[in-house]
């Protein structure tokens, strides 16, 4: 099973020597899953191509950071996605999305690495969500 899954991206930033304080950019991304590792933790896990390696990308929406991504959804699957997020039984859980949301701007930083059930990986903690204009 591991053999299947893709490098990290966040283990490759740091391995090019990116700070974990360094303001990292992303544009457009489809959200359409989301993962609760825990209370007031939301995660998207994505995959990016750097030139000749496609990488797993995770990005953790903490607090504050959940309102902002849950913005970018209509509001009548904000309401469905707010009460997914109030039953504290669904940490650990996962949430197929639809429609897809596209985050237009994200801004991340490095966070620490952490140690899967398969690999190591280290996600982007996010710093700030926009929406499209």
């Amino acid at each position: 099973m591991t053999s299947q899954l893709l490098s990290d991206y966040g283990l490759f930033l740091l391995s090019r020597g990116v700070q974990p304080g360094t303001r990292l950019f992303f544009f457009d991304l489809p959200i359409d899953h989301i993962t609760r590792p825990a209370l007031r933790m939301v995660s998207v896990t994505l995959s990016i191509e750097e030139p000749g390696q496609d990488y797993a990308i995770s990005f953790d929406f903490i607090g504050p950071r959940i309102d902002e991504l849950l913005a970018v959804f209509p509001e009548s699957a904000r309401e469905a996605l707010w009460q997914w997020l109030e039953d504290r039984t669904t940490v650990g859980e996962h949430l197929q999305l639809s429609p897809t949301a596209i985050v237009f701007n994200l801004e991340a930083t490095l966070g620490t690495i952490q140690r899967g059930v398969y690999e190591q990986f280290v996600p982007l903690i996010v710093q700030r969500v926009i929406i499209q204009p």
